[in-house]
């Protein structure tokens, strides 16, 4: 290889040596694999350097979940793990804004101008190179795929910003000079897992318990659950207290099944996102997951709800013990960026047998037990079923909000024979009952009303 290209080489992996801010961007698999790339350029191993670039190639055209880019696919992941980066910066600048130390500021600056070198490498020298050495030609890195009619994915508010941001440096000569910018954006919107999701799951190996962000969150908004309006609003008054960071308490939903209670935890995400609100879903099995999972949220200026759906205990299950901790009664403070909103079709969440009465000598113990987790929420808001005219008009909402045109008669008739053979009357029998008619309708399997 010659001089010239060495000292490319060679700058480049000084550079990214060279990262201390940044310096987690290393452990990505892709820089791993440009780095493996640089190293066999530095070698001369013609065949080698070729399969480190394919090698290269391969890994960014995997990559799919990176939808807005700038310049070609490798310059787009510079950027892309830069703004997605947790290091002492981003969670300063998360918490403080542009009030951060000095220290930071210089160092920041530094990184950034060695990052604006790595995004500047060009790949055609390695091209080059393969050819004259092995006469044939490799493809390029590829390029932009811009996103069509600024269709973003979720959350579009995040990849709004970061998408400006983001233009705003490919552009730029001098990195260096986005130290502020760099701060506003993770203030405005987060930094890390925190930022880039607003819905999360907890996943479990081994005993170890960590956050995995959901992509695409049930898309449900408030306005979408029909009837139930002093329900929603109780929700929406103590979730928003409680994103302005005023005292809030946790939430039983608590009725019967389909009646809505799922959605309007689910819709605070859509209302309340953009303001901070993340929302972790922990299923039932998973509660001694709370001592893992309830430092990582404690420091972060995120407000978190943490959403147990379908809570209920058998009389053998004891884990709701993990969950009474949590509310209260535990010897560590609960952070005050965390509440607890659950979901349950039993009031008193513990199932209650008449012999927790009779077979023990202080059997008022065992009761009180058990009653004292439902007590624990602040809040209890009651879902009950619709009676049979509200059950119609939730029906005849979801209808009117799909563009169904059916006779007012014809779809009360029709949604109360679908009522009978479900067994049923709840927002999610309506809600069945329309998906099926508008896939009759489309398919043309409706000819005839009365043959439904």
């Amino acid at each position: 290889m010659t001089s010239e290209i060495n000292s490319i080489v060679c700058s480049t992996i000084l550079s990214l040596k060279s990262l201390s801010i940044y310096r987690k961007l290393l452990e990505n698999p892709l820089i791993k694999k440009f780095e493996n790339l640089l190293e066999a350029a530095k070698s001369g191993n013609s065949p080698l350097i070729a399969e480190a670039y394919c090698d290269l190639l391969h890994g960014l055209l995997a990559e799919n979940e990176r939808p807005v880019n700038v310049g070609n696919s490798f310059q787009n992941l510079i950027l892309d793990l830069m703004l997605e980066d947790e290091n002492p910066f981003s969670l300063s600048s998360e918490k403080a804004g542009k009030n951060i130390p000095d220290y930071l500021k210089k160092l920041v600056k530094t990184d950034l101008k060695l990052l604006k070198s790595v995004f500047e490498f060009d790949f055609e020298v390695i091209l080059n190179f393969i050819k004259a050495r092995l006469d044939f030609d490799l493809p390029p890195i590829p390029g932009n795929r811009e996103l069509k009619e600024n269709k973003f994915p979720y959350p579009e508010f995040y990849y709004m910003e970061k998408y400006n941001l983001k233009h705003k440096l490919g552009v730029s000569p001098e990195w260096e000079n986005f130290v502020e910018d760099l701060s506003e954006f993770y203030k405005k919107v987060g930094c890390g897992i925190f930022g880039k999701y607003w819905a999360f799951r907890v996943k479990e190996k081994d005993g170890n318990f960590n956050l995995v962000g959901i992509a695409e969150p049930d898309p449900v908004r408030i306005h979408d659950i029909i009837g139930y309006e002093e329900q929603k609003t109780e929700v929406l008054r103590n979730t928003e207290q409680f994103v302005k960071g005023f005292r809030a308490n946790n939430v039983l939903l608590y009725g019967d099944r389909g009646t809505g209670k799922s959605s309007t935890v689910k819709a605070m995400l859509h209302e309340f996102g953009e303001r901070g609100l993340r929302i972790i879903e922990v299923l039932k099995n998973q509660l001694e997951c709370f001592p893992q999972i309830i430092p990582l949220l404690r420091t972060r200026p995120q407000r978190f709800i943490v959403f147990i759906d379908d809570l209920s205990f058998e009389e053998h299950e004891t884990e709701y013990k993990y969950l009474k901790s949590i509310l209260e009664g535990s010897l560590e403070k609960t952070p005050e960026n965390v509440l607890i909103y659950a979901t349950s079709n039993r009031r008193h969440i513990v199932r209650e047998f008449s012999k927790d009465r009779t077979d023990e000598l202080k059997p008022k113990d065992t009761v009180q037990e058990k009653l004292s987790l439902s007590d624990r929420f602040g809040i209890t808001v009651v879902f009950p079923s619709p009676d049979q005219e509200a059950y119609l008009e939730i029906v005849e909402g979801i209808a009117k909000k799909r563009g169904i045109n059916l006779d007012k008669e014809t779809l009360r008739k029709l949604a109360l024979r679908w009522e009978l053979w479900n067994n049923q009357r709840s927002g999610r029998t309506a809600r069945q009952f329309i998906d099926d008619l508008e896939g009759r309708l489309a398919s043309g399997k409706l000819l005839n009303p009365q043959h439904y």
